[in-house]
């Protein structure tokens, strides 16, 4: 008797026949299982943790296995990142082997898309992952990518069955579909994080707009702008920067996260640094890692990505608008759009001042 004759007569309501204690046990985890997927798959995208966490634990009660891990892509980083776990030790075996399984699994199914199976059955001539499972205290061991419309984000992996069982393909094929509702639980949580951060930046559009019409001083308006953009771009610092004529450099009108006495401090010559470039070239910029860049001059060395824009009147640059980002890739084409739009304002700031400081002069 099968798990799924099981479950179907318990559904039906039919006379169900002894089944061996196995078949039961499975029936149980089975069952475990699927309810914590139903609760993942229920629990609202915002809470995405919660629901990996679910589906990670449901994985390892449907698979019986010992242990269960998603491991994901981060920007910057050169090896999958642990999101959620289940019945892994805090051990140092993993971070210790790191390399090694990265490159004789992880890499593998990354740029291939498929899942693996390792076992004493199926390595044949690969006796060095045998060898590097006996290390990491695994017997049987299976992964499957997680998939989303980008491409493939991670990895769903399996490994110890509880009863010393063979891994097969119908495992991976159970861990394959786990995978996918992973993908989904992500896929859902970044399109409810969109709309949420669409409806900030309507918001701090619009709270900007009326103070543009409602406050007539151009430190109150840069700071504004300076603040909005900053957090909804979940900067590290950010900075408006003018022109001065006389000298030629770029000087902090505003700034959040950069400290005062940076601001007191900081000349920036035109043409210089990725901020000197945009105000020269008069063109926005989005560097994912500024080590990269031959433009960058490191001013903090925490600073891994930057993105700038502009302040114009007409065609001639009066200032920049920068932003700051401790992590790499943390700005997309997007951010870049939406601080052009804060760039505009700042110029429109700029010009309101001019325009009242004119009128007062006829005065």
């Amino acid at each position: 008797m099968t798990v799924l004759s099981i479950l179907y007569e318990a559904l039906a309501g039919k006379k169900q026949t002894t089944a061996p204690p196995r078949d039961v046990s499975l029936a149980g985890a089975l069952t475990a299982g699927l309810y914590e997927v139903s609760q993942a798959m229920s629990t609202p995208a915002g809470d995405v943790q919660h629901s990996l966490d679910l589906i990670v634990s449901a994985s390892a009660s449907i698979l019986r296995v010992e242990r269960c891990a998603l491991l994901l892509k981060k920007p910057g980083q050169e090896y999958l990142v642990p999101r959620s776990v289940a019945g892994l030790p805090r051990g140092r075996q993993f971070d210790k082997y790191r390399q090694e399984i990265h490159d004789n699994i992880f890499a593998q199914i990354l740029s291939g898309g498929e899942g693996m199976i390792v076992s004493e059955t199926r390595l044949g001539p690969e006796r060095k992952l045998l060898r590097l499972m006996r290390r990491l205290d695994i017997r049987g061991f299976l992964a499957a990518p997680v998939k989303r419309s980008a491409g493939v984000v991670g990895i769903l992996a399996a490994a110890t069955p509880l009863d010393g069982r063979q891994l097969s393909d119908a495992d991976l094929k159970l861990l394959s579909v786990m995978a996918n509702f992973a993908a989904v639980a992500l896929e859902n949580a970044h399109l409810v994080s969109r709309l949420e951060r669409k409806a900030r930046k309507i918001a701090a559009i619009l709270e900007i707009s009326r103070a543009l019409n409602e406050v007539h001083h151009a430190s109150v308006l840069f700071q504004l702008i300076v603040d909005r953009a900053t957090e909804l771009m979940g900067a590290s610092s950010g900075s408006v920067m003018l022109i001065d004529k006389e000298s030629g450099v770029l000087r902090i009108e505003a700034e959040r996260g950069l400290g005062e006495s940076v601001k007191e401090a900081m000349r920036l010559p035109v043409g210089r640094g990725i901020t000197g470039w945009v105000a020269r070239e008069g063109r926005p910029v989005l560097v994912p890692d500024v080590h990269k860049d031959p433009r960058y001059v490191e001013a903090n060395p925490k600073v891994r990505s930057e993105m700038a824009v502009p302040i114009k009147w007409g065609s001639d640059v009066v200032g920049v608008l920068n932003l700051d980002h401790y992590e790499p890739e943390a700005f997309a084409e997007e951010d870049l759009e939406l601080l052009a739009a804060f760039g505009n304002a700042a110029a429109v700031a700029l010009r309101n001042v001019h325009i009242l400081g004119a009128e007062g002069e006829k005065g």
